[in-house]
């Protein structure tokens, strides 16, 4: 019996104020709205496409329009894409030309034997050359990121979004944007666009998408080591805790909250944090869903 087909979403692990709570379920929402028609038309790679386009449309997410400012106050963006039924992947860095690099991500996994990564400047060469909507790099700004740039405030919000799914032909798919941290040096490049640490997608096995402090999730290789983890045996809430748990150093460790989504090939997914929350949700074409900002939350760690 083929699994039914479902899409997992989150809009970022870290904490969201009070104000903007419903601004980014709602984003939630509208994402996996999107994201479920494109599933039932189109499969895993189109669903997740489209979710986070719909994310990065949203200015309280960071990503696209509305993505965290860097120390000099400019916006760059990053992306990663994989389909898992070749296990080809995407990535690009330092996008200040289109609010929708998720669509450069995806381009980049048609390259080359495997997929490639690029950076800046060839990101944005490359949003001329193709059929994407372009913007100027001020267009990404908006007024609520430049009050927290003016506050040096290096926690601002929740970070990332991402999408995963699985169809009805049983393939797997990725999608994940971003802006990074807030006040980041220029050039700082996190997690998002790096396949293993940011996104994993294989056919055979799962896919899962991670969100948080890039560094520490690039050291763990966190979202691969969720899917290995789930491949050896273990439930998918399991995998994503054990996978967590391994960005903490020692109790009471906080330098960085973390967040992942996973999805097996039979359908089984989990939502797990160490952060304060983690806006996200899911949906199926069975009509099931739902959106809330806090999930399961990973916060003992054995070493």
């Amino acid at each position: 019996m083929k699994p039914q087909p479902v899409i997992v979403v989150h809009g970022g692990a870290g904490r969201v104020s009070e104000d903007r709570r419903e601004a980014f379920l709602d984003g939630i929402r509208e994402a996996l709205d999107r994201g479920l028609e494109a599933l039932e038309s189109g499969g895993s790679i189109a669903a997740v496409r489209e979710a986070v386009m719909s994310m990065e449309a949203c200015e309280v997410m960071n990503a696209g329009r509305g993505a965290a400012l860097d120390v000099e106050g400019n916006v760059s963006l990053d992306a990663g894409f994989m389909e898992g039924a070749t296990r080809r992947f995407g990535g690009v860095t330092g996008v200040t030309s289109t609010m929708h690099p998720v669509l450069l991500a995806q381009h980049m996994a048609s390259r080359g034997d495997f997929g490639q990564l690029i950076g800046a400047p060839a990101s944005d060469e490359l949003a001329h050359e193709l059929d994407v909507p372009l913007c100027r790099p001020e267009d990404l700004i908006v007024e609520h990121r430049r009050a927290a740039h003016a506050e040096n405030a290096h926690d601002a919000g929740a970070d990332t979004v991402g999408a995963i799914a699985l169809d009805a032909d049983g393939h797997v798919a990725a999608a994940l944007s971003t802006g990074g941290t807030n006040v980041k040096p220029p050039g700082r490049i996190g997690d998002s666009p790096i396949v293993g640490a940011g996104f994993w997608a294989d056919d055979e096995e799962g896919v899962c998408v991670a969100s948080g402090v890039g560094e520490v999730l690039m050291r763990e290789g966190t979202a691969r080591r969720c899917i290995r983890l789930v491949s050896s045996g273990l439930a998918a809430t399991d995998a994503a805790a054990a996978a967590l748990a391994a960005t903490v150093d020692y109790e009471g460790d906080q330098r960085g909250p973390c967040g992942v989504i996973l999805l097996t090939v039979d359908g089984r997914f989990a939502i797990n944090h160490t952060s304060e929350s983690m806006p996200a949700g899911w949906a199926g074409v069975d009509g099931n869903s739902e959106v809330r900002d806090v999930w399961s939350r990973t916060i003992a760690v054995e070493r």
